[in-house]
């Protein structure tokens, strides 16, 4: 998570350097982030964490085989009803 927000960070000051002063000393200013700009920038993490989150649903970390063989009906051992005492 630091490092994504590092990333972004890194982007921002790159694009906010850039856009800071201009190669002729006639235009140099201030640039100043506007309402969209930063609607931009929040909506880009929201449109981020948004396919992050659909990826962990989708495609989790712990393999299914690994789930499956700590149930009790993924157990070999155990009788047909998965239940143990029950003949």
């Amino acid at each position: 998570m630091l490092i994504n927000i590092g990333m972004w960070t890194e982007r921002f000051v790159i694009v906010v350097g850039s856009l800071y002063q201009d190669f002729l000393p006639a235009n140099w200013g201030l640039y100043i982030p506007t309402i969209w700009d930063i609607a931009l920038y929040i909506g880009s993490l929201g449109v981020f964490f948004m396919m992050y989150l659909l990826f962990v649903k989708f495609l989790p970390l712990i393999a299914i085989s690994e789930v499956k063989g700590a149930t009790p009906q993924g157990n070999p051992h155990l009788p047909a009803g998965g239940a143990k005492g029950k003949p």
